[in-house]
């Protein structure tokens, strides 16, 4: 039976999602002994199922956003010794949530995948990406997580991605020297740790898992009954009154998201508000703001 180590990272408020991505993983991961090691900086007397033989607790300080995300790299290398006695490694984003069972040969890379597996974005739902050089990537030379237009195939998520234990520790261990050159330069990529994992891949051979494996939980409405039978993973929606929020999840903000029918209508009006403010981080934050 394949030995697999499951990466999780719940800083802050994040654990919210634990107890059912623990319980779907455990349920629907076939075929494979399963192992968690969950980063959180918060006390694991108050973390569900972190008294479990399978469960590794790596207390972890939180730094704030972007660097609890950009800076996974390091975290990963840092159990380089404990990981390595793995077949697989694989991570997987805090919301993440097993819909269907999946066989761990579903998303095991093989030989010829260079040995990495990560998911395809799901932008692709709402995108046309056939051209890469619409793809986005970072395109800044002077960052290590450059890709020059011309470039890439397709464009994966920072959400899943894994591979067997040597090929993912030798990446982790690249994109930590990448991060690191990069925040020594005042650089941060377009999409933090999504950009650097990108412009590794770019030359690889990998397995590319489809959006089955990452599939946004808001979008499961338009499936007909059958189709849902072949979405493996979802992704659940953030920016929802349920988690509070996704500027409440990061601890920008001690408000919960409001439940009432005007949260979709102030998300949108803020949303187009956005579109006329020249100021690049200005604009996030006002589109962020109902999620």
């Amino acid at each position: 039976m394949p030995k697999v180590a499951i990466l999780y990272i719940a800083l802050g408020r994040y654990t919210v999602f634990w107890k059912e991505f623990f319980e779907s993983c455990e349920d629907m991961l076939m075929n494979c002994e399963k192992h968690y090691f969950i980063w959180t900086d918060n006390p694991e007397s108050e973390l569900i199922y972190a008294d479990r033989a399978n469960v590794t607790v790596i207390p972890t300080q939180k730094k704030g956003w972007p660097f609890d995300s950009l800076l996974r790299f390091q975290m990963f290398t840092d159990k380089k010794k404990e990981l390595s006695r793995f077949d697989y490694v694989f991570f997987f984003n805090a919301n993440f949530k097993f819909y269907n069972p999946t066989d761990l040969s579903e998303i095991a890379p093989r030989e010829w995948n260079d040995g990495l597996v990560a998911g395809i974005h799901p932008s692709i739902l709402t995108h046309d990406i056939s051209n890469p050089d619409f793809l986005p990537y970072e395109r800044r030379p002077e960052s290590t997580a450059g890709v020059p237009f011309g470039q890439g195939k397709y464009y994966v998520c920072g959400a899943f991605n894994g591979g067997t234990s040597a090929a993912f520790l030798e990446m982790c261990q690249t994109l930590m020297t990448n991060v690191q050159t990069d925040l020594n330069q005042d650089i941060i990529a377009l999409v933090d740790d999504e950009s650097h994992l990108n412009a590794y891949m770019v030359n690889k051979n990998l397995l590319v898992s489809s959006v089955a494996y990452g599939f946004p939980e808001s979008h499961l409405k338009r499936l007909r009954p059958r189709q849902r039978t072949m979405v493996k993973i979802i992704s659940r929606t953030k920016d929802h009154p349920k988690y509070g929020g996704i500027r409440y999840l990061r601890g920008a903000t001690d408000k919960r998201m409001s439940n009432t029918f005007m949260t979709p209508i102030l998300k949108t009006l803020f949303r187009i508000i956005s579109g006329f403010v020249p100021n690049k981080t200005k604009r996030k934050k006002i589109r962020s703001y109902f999620g």
